[in-house]
């Protein structure tokens, strides 16, 4: 009798490729990657629920205008490259609850620059060290090695993104 557990769902489901070559969806790297990040964004979700009433998205833009000068919607866009709607939408929901500001561009009134306020700066205060943690647990689960290979991976992927033609 077979005693081995059942394979995990993942396991179980194919996806026949070229050439009839099938792979379990736990072999197709987009699928990995996109599961971890929904992992790391549950887990990120979990740890900033213990000690804020921010979204992972919210956290996210408040880093930004923290660590930089004159940070406007696209200057946030382009560093976290998260959707200039879900931007726009948190930033509202930011200003509304007392955590963002606005001062509008002296010289171009259509740009207005964010700024934090002391209710933000004490929010980050709870928050940056729990990620911060967090982070350093990842990143110290990983040999040097490892790390180096991962970055090679990703910036070889991150590369790749920009191809559309698969011939």
């Amino acid at each position: 009798m077979d005693e081995r557990p059942p394979p995990k769902m993942e396991e179980r489901l194919l996806l026949i490729g070229s050439g009839n070559r099938k792979l379990r969806y736990s072999e197709i790297i987009t699928y990995r990657v996109a599961q971890l990040h929904t992992r790391f964004n549950a887990q990120s979700t979990r740890i900033l629920q213990t000690v804020s009433d921010i979204s992972l998205s919210q956290w996210r833009i408040l880093t930004v205008v923290n660590s930089s000068n004159d940070v406007t919607h696209t200057k946030i866009s382009s560093i976290s490259r998260i959707d200039k709607g879900q931007i726009s939408r948190a930033v509202k929901s930011l200003i509304k609850d007392g955590y963002l500001e606005t001062e509008d561009d002296l010289d171009d009134h259509r740009k207005s620059y964010l700024r934090l306020t002391p209710q933000a700066s004490e929010l980050l205060a709870k928050t940056l060290p729990l990620m911060q943690k967090r982070h350093d647990v990842l990143t110290d689960s990983l040999s040097d090695d490892q790390r180096t290979v991962l970055f090679e991976a990703f910036d070889t992927l991150d590369n790749l993104t920009e191809l559309t033609e698969f011939t």
